[in-house]
Parts: C-alpha cells; structure tokens; sequence
C-alpha cells in the first residue's frame, strides 16, 4: 500500500543550530532484488517488462531491462529476493548473498532496496519465469554476458537504477570472470 504525508521534525544541523521542517515521505514499503550470474558461463539474467513510467516518457514499449525483484512484505529480505528471482526467471538459487541496502530516491521515499547476488547453473532452472499474468507481469527472461547487460540497461532511455547498481558491482567484484556467455533471451 502506498501512502504519503508531510513529517514535522527537527535536526541539529553541522553548525549545532536546531532546525524544524516538514518534507513529502512515500511509503511504499521495502523492496528486494537479486541479480543471478553465473561465472562458468560469464552471464547473468536480466529481464525485461512493461514499466508505467517508461511508458510515459515516451517508450511506446514501456519496457525496461531489469533484474528480478518486488515488495519485501511481511518475508525477510532475502526471502523475498528468492521468491521474485523464481517467479520472475524462473530458477530456484541455493544461495544469495546481501551485497547492499540502499535508498534509491532518499530525497522523496523511505523505501530501501535490499541487492543481493546470487549464482544460477543450468539445472537451477524451475520454471519459465515471465512473473504473474494476473498482476499484469508479462515478462521476458534473456541470459547475457556482463557486457552485454550493461550496454542494454544504459542503451535505454532511463536505466533501472538497482539493476545498474548491481551490473556494476558485479563488475567490480569480478563475479563475471568466466568466458563471455550469450547475447540472447532464453
């Protein structure tokens, strides 16, 4: 459930000087997403689905690459991680690893997104993946190399910013080391 309202409060500011203002929270709830690689292949999955706001800046796809995630909820953080990676790509991981809590629009929301990574084989692969169609969730899972990902995710018009997070921290952390995988959807 979304809701927003003006907080009153005060903070003592650098200087020691108390300061009281009011400021617009939305409450959306926190969310969780992980990005799936796999280092013998040198890919991870990304998927791709209808975005509202895409949609009305002008893509008439409305689509965005993204990597799996959703509402936290009542479940833990990793548990919802897990839960979105399966109902969205369509594999069943062993382990996820809590690479980062951030807030992604501090300045308006105090929702925070717990980013995980997690490494996927072949044979962790469940379903077909694609999300809910009831939830209106139509989506397509594509199995890329790092590279590929990232030029993908910034070839958009706007990129999803937890998903370029977790592209470059998996570049950064060298969880992409194996030979270059595949450019293709799955």
């Amino acid at each position: 459930m979304v809701h927003s309202a003006p907080v009153h409060t005060a903070v003592t500011r650098h200087d020691g000087d108390i300061q009281q203002f009011s400021r617009l929270s939305v409450e959306c709830g926190d969310r969780a997403s992980a990005l799936l690689y796999s280092r013998s292949r040198g890919t991870a999955l990304l998927t791709d689905q209808f975005r509202l706001p895409a949609f009305l800046h002008g893509d008439p796809s409305g689509a965005l690459f993204e990597i799996p995630g959703g509402l936290v909820g009542e479940r833990a953080a990793h548990e919802a991680a897990r839960h979105e990676v399966e109902e969205e790509a369509g594999y069943r991981v062993k382990r996820l690893d809590h690479l980062a809590t951030v807030y992604l629009s501090p300045q308006l929301s105090a929702e925070r997104t717990h980013l995980f990574a997690g490494e996927y084989s072949p044979e962790d692969r469940v379903g077909a993946g694609g999300g809910i169609a009831e939830d209106g969730e139509d989506n397509k899972v594509f199995e890329l190399s790092l590279d590929r990902a990232v030029s993908l995710v910034l070839q958009q018009p706007a990129a999803d910013a937890k998903t370029l997070l977790l592209l470059f921290m998996a570049r950064s952390l060298g969880l992409l080391t194996g030979p270059p995988g595949p450019s293709g959807r799955l």
